[in-house]
């Protein structure tokens, strides 16, 4: 399959993209729907605000377009099953971007919990918080898909059911907003599989923080970059038992990681119908987070 890149001509970056199409050999559509229904196009990467998701995603698998699609994969649980029942009708891949998960340092925390050496576990913590943005950022927008839960609460949340498991589910919640914004600033949740209790917080107005800490009976585990290490960097995951130990993890790049996956899929049915089930059950955690959190804006 072969891949080139595209872009879509707007009155104000036309000359920025003509810059990138001299450059890269960029091909240029002057719409969405000129783009999506262009035989030629076989994937389509999507990372529109999420209000938006839907409706191109769903336009691009009826087209007979694969989909990878950026966070959250849409902004209603009714919205993913339709994209999902679409997607398999066709049998057409259909993907949500959290690179985290495929980055090797969560396979080494894995290893860590597994291996006992923290004894029984006994609570996990995380969190995923940056400082406030533009105004006019499309984060702080409730019309395109806008509020900290949308951006960064899926990341914390995607993280629990990794490591919970499919029993985990979404104990209580709380929202926060501030006067003038019709969106959620921050907020934080309590997850449970009914052995582990797992907390999550998550924000955009607040100090950056990309945080897991997992407690157990005879030690702890801490790491400061699980949500967004670059390709580049080393993460350290500090161990406590007894004595402090630094582990210094591979160098991994979780974004080639991520779209290697997509490849995978494919070619692969049995890969597209996890696909469709993380989705499913990502999307209705959000959800549920959701309508327990509102009761607090």
């Amino acid at each position: 399959m072969d891949f080139e890149c595209i872009g879509i001509a707007e009155e104000y970056n036309t000359e920025k993209l003509q810059k990138f199409k001299d450059d890269y050999g960029l091909n240029i559509f002057h719409s969405f729907d000129d783009l999506i229904n262009n035989p030629s196009i076989d994937v389509l990467y999507i990372p529109l605000p999420p209000a938006l998701h839907y409706e191109y995603a769903k336009k691009a698998l009826l087209n007979g377009k694969h989909v990878f699609l950026e966070k959250p994969l849409t902004t209603k649980l009714e919205h993913t099953e339709e994209l999902i029942s679409i997607a398999k009708s066709k049998n057409l891949v259909l993907q949500e971007n959290y690179m985290f998960q495929f980055h090797h340092q969560l396979d080494v925390i894995k290893n860590i919990i597994s291996s006992k050496k923290l004894g029984e576990i006994r609570l996990i913590r995380s969190c995923f918080s940056f400082p406030k943005r533009a105004q006019n950022d499309f984060r702080y927008s409730k019309k395109l898909g806008g509020g900290a839960l949308l951006d960064a609460g899926g990341y914390v949340i995607k993280l629990g059911t990794l490591l919970l498991g499919d029993d985990a589910k979404i104990n209580d919640a709380h929202l926060y907003s501030f006067e003038d914004y019709d969106v959620d600033i921050f907020g934080d949740f309590t997850m449970s599989n009914g052995k582990i209790t797992y907390q999550g917080a998550f924000g955009m107005d607040n100090v950056y923080t990309c945080s897991l800490e997992v407690y157990g009976s005879k030690g702890k585990l801490y790491t400061n970059r699980i949500f967004t290490s670059p390709p580049e960097n080393k993460p350290i995951l500090i161990l406590m038992v007894e004595n402090q130990e630094e582990i210094i993890v591979d160098a991994d790049n979780h974004f080639l990681k991520s779209i290697l996956k997509f490849k995978n899929a494919l070619e692969n049915d049995e890969i597209r119908e996890e696909l469709y089930i993380t989705l499913f059950k990502q999307t209705q955690m959000l959800m549920d987070l959701k309508e327990l959190g509102e009761r607090y804006l």
